[in-house]
């Protein structure tokens, strides 16, 4: 038994914490997906698909994933594992992802694309690393 909890309420917190780590893993997946993909639709005459995976809707949606996942599970996860580095990647993560979506036109496309796949990659690392802390750090505390 947990002495912070009751079992069934620590067992809604590790439910929660692990979707939002799923979540998050997924969005940042995906949005790295979404720029490596791109050119390659387009070479391929995939013209229809690929205009609607370069609209700038996509990337905030993303975001709009990716962001609460990524505060809910990290926020759990850092409330019970007291690992700053999760935080710090994260936040560095989704900054970059931010300024991918926000200075696409100052970035250019290389840059764009250079930084989004560099942030998925901190995120990813975030949420890996906090989901495994977060299934480290047991309740049987006796």
């Amino acid at each position: 038994m947990c002495r912070v909890c009751g079992a069934g309420a620590q067992t809604i917190v590790n439910n929660f914490s692990y979707v939002a780590d799923r979540l998050g893993i997924f969005a940042s997946i995906t949005c790295a997906l979404h720029c490596l993909l791109f050119p390659v639709l387009l070479v391929a005459g995939w013209t229809l698909p690929a205009a609607f995976l370069d609209d700038a809707l996509f990337h905030q949606l993303i975001l709009l994933v990716a962001l609460p996942s990524a505060l809910v599970a990290f926020g759990l996860g850092c409330s019970r594992h007291k690992d700053l580095r999760v935080i710090g990647l994260g936040v560095l993560g989704f900054l970059g992802l931010t300024a991918a979506a926000v200075l696409h036109d100052a970035l250019g496309e290389n840059g764009e694309r250079f930084l989004t796949f560099g942030s998925t990659i901190l995120l990813v690392s975030a949420h890996i690393r906090n989901y495994r802390l977060c299934r480290a750090v047991g309740c049987d505390d006796e």
